[in-house]
């Protein structure tokens, strides 16, 4: 965010809640106050990036310094922006553990929730982790793809994690890759098992159709989970939660939580991008040593080197097939890529996404080598 105008000081009354709708920048100054349960440091600048959403609420008389960007916003609620289902279900974890699947509509609330109870769960002295499966509007790692962290401290937002293992799906969707993304989620939900005495997992917003609800009872299946727990401003996830065999709780929305256009939902997978990509070199890629394909096909399926791939998001993987980081083909000659990324050990595959990015890392095309 650009260097602010000078902060304006607001007090808030104990229980009440100052919602920021960033590009903004806060300082607790006075009192106490907590975001999705976690503690905010005293005196420190958090800043909440552009298009998200965070409610800061006082746990007694508290004091925020606010600096707002453009288009930046906040508002004070009287109460708190967290349903009392939450707190219940956090209650449930804290007692329970095991695994947790999330599942909701786009723009439900299910990162928060995720937040809110990783929160809860950490501080009553639970190993907590974390799979971050939705590849449209990841927070973990980078869009298109998936990734697992263990929470070890109160996060304000699940970007506050460190992606510990990640995988490339390719798209934004889960539609064209259904069978790889749910193999993969229960992959990185595996991985955590064995350190975590809770394992969250936070899927996508796609839930509307026939096949959306084969796929998410499929992930379910797999996955295996100790309870389900559906997200919703209405009856919308009413089906899936019939449809699965594990014991289920619907809960309701935040009354407060933020609907994205589809505009804003591309401008904050193109923040991803940046957050990923910006200060990439270039890795020149040999097919000698590299095994080229495409992200919705099969392991033995091999693409020619050529230049019709120019521009073309893709993820860089190592002999086990985890994302060693993402990265933007600069340029495509027969026997060699030329790759923008961050990454600097060599990948033994080259995985082509379905996204075409500009120089910018913005989205300029889809889809468009089939």
């Amino acid at each position: 965010m650009d260097p602010p105008v000078r902060p304006i000081t607001h007090r808030i009354g104990q229980g009440h809640t100052i919602l920021l709708t960033g590009p903004v920048q806060f300082k607790l100054s006075e009192g106490r106050a907590e975001c999705f349960g976690a503690p905010i440091t005293p005196d420190t600048w958090i800043t909440v990036e552009e298009l998200r959403q965070e409610p800061i609420l006082a746990t007694e008389p508290a004091a925020l310094e606010v600096k707002i960007g453009p288009d930046g916003s906040w508002k004070e609620l009287v109460e708190s922006t967290i349903p009392t289902g939450w707190t219940e279900a956090a209650h449930i974890l804290q007692r329970q553990q095991g695994v947790a699947v999330i599942v909701g509509e786009a723009d439900s609330g299910k990162s928060s929730l995720c937040t809110f109870l990783a929160n809860m769960c950490v501080q009553n002295g639970l190993k907590v982790g974390v799979v971050d499966a939705d590849v449209g509007q990841a927070d973990i790692g980078p869009p298109t793809t998936i990734s697992s962290s263990r929470v070890s401290e109160p996060i304000l937002t699940l970007q506050d994690l460190r992606q510990e293992t990640s995988f490339f799906i390719g798209d934004t969707s889960p539609s064209s890759v259904p069978d790889k993304l749910t193999r993969l989620i229960v992959r990185l939900k595996e991985n955590l098992v064995g350190y975590s005495e809770l394992v969250l997992v936070n899927t996508d917003g796609w839930v509307g159709d026939s096949a959306a609800l084969r796929f998410k009872d499929e992930l379910i299946h797999e996955t295996r989970p100790d309870l389900v727990l559906g997200l919703s401003r209405g009856s919308e996830i009413d089906p899936l939660l019939g449809m699965v065999s594990c014991a289920s709780i619907r809960l309701p929305s935040s009354i407060y939580a933020r609907t994205r256009s589809k505009e804003e939902r591309k401008g904050a997978r193109e923040t991803g991008y940046r957050r990923f990509l910006l200060g990439s070199k270039t890795m020149k890629i040999s097919q000698e040593n590299t095994t080229l394909r495409m992200f919705d096909r099969s392991e033995q399926q091999i693409l020619r080197w050529d230049g019709k791939l120019k521009g073309f998001f893709s993820g860089l993987l190592d002999d086990h097939q985890e994302l060693l980081g993402i990265g933007r083909i600069r340029e495509m000659n027969d026997g060699y890529a030329l790759v923008e990324t961050r990454t600097t050990e060599r990948p033994r595959f080259l995985e082509i996404g379905n996204i075409l990015l500009s120089s910018k890392y913005e989205e300029i095309g889809y889809g468009m080598l089939h």
